[in-house]
């Protein structure tokens, strides 16, 4: 990374150009681009020749101390990397090979990563040396490494030893030529050791970009790498301008004259390497779910679901509706002919783990909630059926993908269920997810501009950024598209393109820009995904393990993945689930109240009413200015609302005006029409509870269902084509759907008044199923915060307190609310911000300067030795952990001693001189010395240990601006009061508008 500017697409075209029959790739110390290189080669008719270029340990892999074989002077021509690795080339001959591969480069980065290289050693190479072509690599080999300090024996031995493990017809002496010197100094020593071991040679070229024009793209990346510009004398960079695809002419003219065989073995490589098929090929990999003797994972999953139908209606003996038994019967029809019955087992298993340890689990995202088998099973919690959610949108015959089911889980718990999933299913089979950084538009004019002129050139590339059309949904327009007539964006790109044909500077960056696009930053880690399998996951992909924490993480992206039958889910850590959690808590500590969220009434009157008024700040999904605007435009009086204002305030439906004729249609403002007169029958059910609107992909499933005479697969076949808007495609729709519809009687007025109204509407028509998931959570936020306030703001507070902007939005929401956020407090404080009755607590662990350790040592100091009744008492309780300076100012300042009645200024004027006499107590009470005044009669050390603790503290106090000031330092927020308090009439007159409607 970083390293590579030989972009994929061009790369094959290039070859096709020459004539190439076989590309050959061998990324450094890891196999992370093999699936898209293999993808993309036979995509362009070419043979991919997999390997890597491997970092091999000097000595044992697990030897963490560098080895130099030279002596001091020779350190520039010694091992690399200061004596941590030389390296080798390894090629996959078969599939056998392949596999072999990813074990090595998984090995390497598991056992002997050092630095940021993941080794290999002699040891595990020949363990796994089956299928394997190697060389004795670039100059940074083991056999040219001993040649250039002189150890001819040595480079023998060496050379003799990596012979004997791969074997005599697959070792070769690997020769290049790009114009250095330390190509050419061991030269004839490398074919010296080739003649008497009979290694034959073979030609490469290290292809760092794809033509020799591209040389100027890499020298800028190498910039990027390494924080340099390209005027920098002290820059790395490569000698030349050959390590770029040449062709078969160059190469020859290079070898055949002075190693003739050199090119031909090149060539016999090519032909030896067979097709890697195998590796790619789709296998089920789902991890089998263990099940008692005598039953397989289809019946046990049916039994678990008839169980689980059971506990929904009542218990064991329950009366469960047929309806319902009918859907389960036909859901699990579905799941065991596609072959998916161990992923619900799997899914089920792992929400009941986080359930019975009391991780708080969300009720359904995604198309998932529309699954009764997932419902019975508790893997989500909205019931499919009064909801009207489709299995078939999230599962059924016709559909080729496999099922998604994301979990939401508790925020700060989400780690504890990875965890969980490797322990059940095995350290070897469960890896969290690469993600790989692309240079995109801006990044690639930023880094251009760096590269060319240093900082000077943020101002330009500023400049240009500014210049460029709006990102839509998020995505900026490409490089290419700038000056492409043919792109779709061309035209909103005419001010950047005026700057590009104008001035000098600004078109020598956008033009380095263009070769930067598109390359990998980085290797990160994806937020959510977890990869789990039936079979070590090594043995089908490479696996890397990061340094800092030891998490086993994928070499490929997880389409890759789950593209050759890898489960791939996705542990998703959702805020408001701790929130709920923490609001939970307090209702329980505050009131004595028990509440089952699972259970809560959904037609709650308080509930509509808050929704009503647009007083939403801090309810999930509905917290910002403009949708609580909706809100009380639309004024929701029932669940189906809620799930309407989220699929409906999204840019799409937005655009159309539908929220807005949402609201007014069921308010009564707008007449309800039918979409043709024909229709208006047909489609009276379907649209009833969308006031005649289509809002959601189910609903032109069921339209299609039942005016064109579509199955559901079919159904959803048609939503994703229309989705996707391909011209072609839609043409054949429409003739399918023409006929179908023609064929119930319906006009083709009728047909194309409906086309022509769901066409637009499929491009945004949301997922009912995910809405109405996410709409639960909306209403239990909803709820909370209508009926128990103080509980619901004090976990909401405690969710955002690493930012403190929107905790003072919400500290303002609570003041309106007539709730009083009490100042942090030593004897009242716990940890997070806590209810107080009507009132909500700071919580000590909100304080600049006060840890955990801090908090969880005061909070015992009061438990077990009684509330501190001044500040004397509460450095006499407190252990040396908490009396320190630092925290005892910072709680000062926060005001958290007010209420043992002493003045703020008086005590910071003491404490440090108070907690200089009384630390040399502390340590000795840390350590057991309880005798500090031993040698003193009884009466004399109590008074002495009396005096110690006896702090006077002076009367003086801040002004309250000051004293305010320092609050907002120490808590980032005014609590106490507000410099402003009084003026607020004055401000109101002179504003139109307040922060929180436009956040």
């Amino acid at each position: 990374m970083l390293d590579g500017a030989a972009k994929i697409s061009p790369l094959f075209a290039e070859a096709n150009r020459l004539g190439m029959t076989a590309v050959g790739m061998t990324d450094h110390g890891n196999m992370y681009g093999a699936s898209e290189f293999y993808n993309s080669a036979v995509k362009a008719g070419i043979k991919p020749i997999i390997g890597i270029e491997a970092y091999i340990a000097p000595a044992s892999r697990f030897e963490t101390k560098r080895v130099l074989w030279g002596d001091p002077s020779q350190k520039s021509d010694d091992v690399s990397g200061s004596g941590a690795y030389t390296h080798m080339t390894m090629v996959a001959e078969n599939a056998t090979g392949l596999r072999n591969l990813f074990r090595l480069s998984s090995l390497a980065s598991i056992e002997g990563q050092l630095g940021k290289w993941a080794r290999m050693d002699a040891e595990i190479i020949a363990e796994h040396a089956a299928g394997i072509i190697a060389t004795t690599g670039c100059p940074s080999g083991e056999v040219q490494t001993r040649l250039r300090l002189g150890h001819e024996r040595e480079a023998l031995e060496a050379a003799a030893k990596w012979q004997e493990i791969f074997g005599k017809d697959n070792f070769f002496l690997e020769l290049m030529d790009h114009g250095l010197s330390i190509e050419r100094r061991v030269r004839e020593g490398l074919l010296d050791v080739g003649r008497k071991l009979g290694i034959p040679p073979l030609a490469t070229n290290d292809c760092h970009y794809v033509t020799k024009e591209h040389s100027s793209n890499h020298e800028a990346l190498l910039c990027v790498q390494t924080g340099k510009t390209l005027s920098d004398p002290t820059r790395f960079k490569f000698d030349g301008d050959g390590y770029y695809l040449k062709s078969a002419d160059e190469m020859r003219a290079l070898w055949d004259a002075e190693v003739p065989d050199a090119c031909d073995n090149t060539l016999l490589i090519g032909d030896r390497v067979q097709s890697y098929e195998d590796v790619w090929a789709f296998q089920d990999r789902m991890p089998v779910f263990p099940v008692p003797e005598g039953e397989d994972q289809d019946s046990w999953l049916a039994a678990e679901v008839e169980r689980g139908l059971a506990r929904r209606f009542g218990g064991v003996d329950a009366d469960v509706p047929e309806e319902y038994r009918r859907r389960a019967r036909y859901e699990l029809d579905v799941i065991k002919q596609k072959g998916f019955p161990a992923y619900f087992l799997v899914v089920g298993d792992l929400v009941t783990h986080a359930k019975e340890v009391g991780i708080r689990v969300g009720p359904g995202r995604g198309s998932a909630a529309g699954s009764l088998v997932a419902y019975s099973l508790g893997i989500t919690n909205i019931d499919p059926i009064p909801h009207g959610l489709l299995f078939e949108r999230f599962l059924n015959p016709e559909r080729p993908s496999a099922p998604d089911i994301d979990i939401d889980f508790d925020d700060r718990r989400r780690g504890e269920m990875v965890r969980y999933a490797t322990d059940k299913w095995g350290a070897d089979r469960v890896a969290q997810v690469i993600t790989f950084g692309t240079i995109k538009t801006k990044a690639a004019l930023k880094d251009s501009a760096r590269v060319q002129f240093g900082q000077p050139g943020f101002a330009i590339a500023d400049q240009i950024s500014k210049a460029l059309p709006p990102p839509i949904m998020a995505k900026d327009i490409p490089l290419s598209g700038i000056m492409d007539a043919e792109h779709e964006r061309y035209k909103e790109a005419a001010e950047v393109r005026e700057l590009i044909n104008t001035n000098p500077d600004v078109a020598k960056i956008y033009e380095t820009a263009r070769g930067l696009e598109g390359l990998i930053r980085n290797a990160g880690v994806h937020a959510c995904a977890v990869i789990m399998s039936s079979e070590p996951l090594m043995d089908a992909i490479p696996v890397w393990r990061r340094p800092q924490d030891g998490a086993i993480i994928t070499g490929w992206d997880y389409p890759s993945c789950e593209a050759i039958g890898l489960l791939k889910m996705d542990f998703l850590g959702l805020r408001n689930l701790t929130v709920i959690g923490d609001a939970l808590d307090n209702i329980k500590a505050n009131r004595g109240v028990d509440l089952d969220m699972d259970h809560l009434p959904l037609d709650d009157p308080a509930t509509y009413e808050l929704l009503s008024r647009g007083e939403t700040l801090g309810v999930f999904q509905l917290d910002g200015g403009p949708m609580r605007d909706l809100l009380r435009r639309m004024q929701p009086t029932g669940f189906n609302d809620i799930v309407a204002v989220l699929a409906l305030y999204r840019p799409g439906p937005m655009g159309m005006n539908a929220h807005n004729d949402y609201a007014d249609r069921k308010n009564g403002r707008q007449p309800i029409k039918p979409i043709h007169p024909e229709l208006e029958e047909p489609l009276k059910d379907i649209l009833a509870e969308t006031f005649g609107l289509i809002v959601y992909q189910e609903q032109i499933m069921f339209i299609a269902q039942k005016v064109a005479g579509y199955t559901m697969g079919r159904a959803d076949a048609l939503r994703k084509a229309m989705g996707k808007k391909k011209l072609e495609v839609l043409e054949a729709e429409y003739q399918g759907f023409k006929e179908g519809m023609t064929g119930n009687g319906f006009s083709e007025a009728a047909v194309k008044a409906l086309w022509d109204t769901i066409l637009p509407f499929a491009g945004y028509a949301f997922n009912k199923s995910h809405a109405a998931g996410y709409g639960l959570v909306s209403f239990w936020t909803a709820y909370l915060k209508a009926n128990y306030p103080a509980e619901y703001m004090a976990g909401l507070l405690t969710s955002v307190g690493d930012d403190k902007d929107k905790a003072a939005v919400y500290l303002a929401d609570c003041r309106r609310l007539g709730i009083t956020v009490l100042p942090p407090d030593v004897n009242e404080s716990e940890q997070n911000f806590a209810s107080v009755g009507a009132d909500i607590r700071f919580g000590l662990g909100a304080v600049r300067n006060v840890g955990a350790n801090v908090v969880a040592s005061i909070i015992a100091a009061r438990k077990e030795k009684s509330k501190f009744v001044e500040f004397s008492d509460y450095l006499n309780k407190i252990d040396a952990v908490a009396c320190t300076k630092k925290v005892t100012e910072s709680l000062i300042k926060a005001g958290a001693f007010d209420s043992l009645g002493h003045p703020r200024k008086g005590l910071l004027l003491v404490h440090s001189d108070a907690i200089d006499a009384v630390m040399s107590t502390k340590k000795a009470e840390a350590v057991g010395q309880f005798d500090l005044f031993g040698g003193a009669d009884a009466d004399n050390g109590d008074d002495a240990l009396s005096a110690v603790f006896n702090v006077k503290i002076p009367d003086d106090e801040w002004d309250d601006k000051h004293r305010l000031a320092l609050e907002r330092e120490m808590l980032g927020l005014y609590v106490s009061g507000h410099p402003l308090n009084g003026v607020e009439h004055i401000l109101a007159a002179q504003s139109d508008t307040q922060i929180p409607t436009i956040l």
